[in-house]
């Protein structure tokens, strides 16, 4: 009698125990795929509630911010994709080649090309980036004005791209944040400048925007007047050998030595206009009037001064 009790269950457990097999094209019981329930779903089903819950938000534009300056990007553009065919074909090996012994939870086939999204950051980082601006010198009213240098704020692409990468697969922040390269401007100062009344006589340093020093000076006459305009200085010689200009007035003149009869003192500062300079003189009687061939003189104890404190490059406006 026990045999065949024994017998009996031998012989229908299988078949109590024994799950109904899954139709093809369904997906079993107790699997997701990225967290959405997909278990009973046919191919079609599984693919639609996947499209509508993660893909199309995963394809919307992502919003990257640099110190509050905002731009965004397409994911497909910028090497976002998914696998879906890849996801599905997954979920379907369980309760098929693998047993489903708990929920299973299959991920998102995503992937980024980096190579494409680092051409993207840095083709649009430019909407975004402030560049560095050098310190520049203006006048106005015979005066200089400074414009301040300005830090640039750029995008730090080597480490923005594996943030954007994550973030365009994860999608659970409304926007990145950048990282930031800051880069200083070439020049961060102004540094002198040399302003030359010709009515007034007077030659005036500037330290930034500040009036440092203030000469008297000799400037050219009617004949051969000193030029107006923003000139720079090209050249500086101690003790100069004054060669004679190609001037009719020069002619004949040979070159004096340094000493005290060469007419350019002993320092010469050279200006971007054509043979004019800021020199001293051994003739201090002439300083403050119209005396030269259009070169600006100063006294010698002066042009020394002067020739410490500026270099090649210094602006010179000669109003």
């Amino acid at each position: 009698m026990l045999l065949g009790v024994a017998v009996l269950l031998g012989g229908v457990a299988p078949g109590a125990f024994a799950a109904d097999p899954l139709a093809d094209g369904v997906i079993a019981p107790d699997v997701s795929i990225d967290g959405i329930p997909v278990g009973g779903f046919t191919i079609d089903a599984a693919r639609r509630a996947v499209i509508d819950a993660r893909i199309v938000p995963h394809l919307a534009p992502l919003v990257l911010s640099l110190k509050g300056r905002r731009l965004s990007i397409k994911p497909a553009a910028a090497g976002y994709a998914v696998d879906l065919d890849q996801t599905i074909d997954t979920a379907l090996t369980y309760g098929r080649a693998v047993p489903v012994i708990a929920p299973v939870n299959v991920p998102l086939a995503q992937t980024v090309n980096r190579a494409r999204l680092r051409t993207v950051l840095k083709y649009r980082a430019s909407d975004i980036e402030l560049t560095p601006v050098d310190a520049a010198l203006t006048f106005r009213k015979a005066r200089p004005r400074v414009r301040p240098p300005r830090v640039g704020t750029l995008v730090d692409i080597a480490k923005a791209v594996p943030v954007v990468a994550d973030a365009l697969i994860a999608r659970n922040i409304v926007q990145v944040e950048l990282p930031v390269r800051r880069l200083r401007p070439a020049r961060m100062t102004v540094g002198s400048s040399v302003v030359v009344s010709r009515g007034g006589r007077v030659l005036t340093l500037y330290r930034e925007t500040k009036r440092v020093k203030t000469f008297r000076v000799a400037v050219g006459t009617p004949r051969y007047p000193t030029p107006r305009g923003l000139f720079s200085i090209v050249s500086k010689q101690r003790n100069p050998t004054w060669i004679p200009p190609d001037s009719p007035w020069a002619k004949g003149l040979g070159p004096i030595p340094p000493g005290p009869g060469n007419p350019l003192g002993t320092r010469w500062m050279g200006t971007s206009a054509s043979a004019v300079g800021i020199h001293g003189t051994y003739a201090g009687g002439t300083i403050g009037s119209a005396a030269s061939h259009g070169c600006i003189r100063m006294h010698i104890r002066d042009s020394e001064w002067l020739y410490e404190r500026i270099k090649v490059g210094t602006p010179v406006l000669i109003i």
